[in-house]
């Protein structure tokens, strides 16, 4: 966690988050075999960029997810346009639990847990898809 390879790789997956206007990068998706994924620091201008509209939109205090494990998926649903930065141009409804439960560690090491529900709970869903090598295309 504190190696100064590891900051840069975070901080380099931020930058990238950034430049593509992402709402989450996984590491797999630049080429880097670690159980990592970056959220950005606001989600809501992000989301309101890309006319997504959800009924809960609230920034997350935590921005780097280390070893995510979704412990508890919600049985209600739903359906929105989903895309990602690994097949640019494709966009598709993809149903996801609406609500979900995530532990991970942060970028210092620390244990954490969080509920997410709406955007933020796709957002964690799709990027911790990415870590077990599952595109949100193979969901439809």
């Amino acid at each position: 966690f504190n190696s100064d390879e590891f900051k840069k790789l975070i901080k380099d997956m931020k930058d990238t988050l950034a430049k593509e206007d992402g709402l989450g990068l996984a590491a797999p998706q630049i080429g880097e075999s670690l159980n990592v994924f970056v959220i950005p620091d606001d989600i809501a201008p992000v989301a309101k960029s890309r006319a997504i509209l959800s009924p809960i939109i609230k920034p997350e205090k935590r921005t780097v997810f280390i070893n995510p494990e979704i412990r508890f998926y919600s049985k209600s649903t739903e359906v929105l346009e989903e895309g990602c930065l690994s097949v640019k141009g494709i966009y598709r409804e993809t149903p996801r639990s609406f609500k979900v439960k995530l532990k991970a560690r942060d970028e210092r090491g620390h244990k954490f847990s969080v509920s997410a529900e709406g955007l933020l709970a796709r957002i964690f869903q799709h990027e911790t898809d990415h870590l077990n090598g599952i595109l949100f295309i193979e969901r439809l």
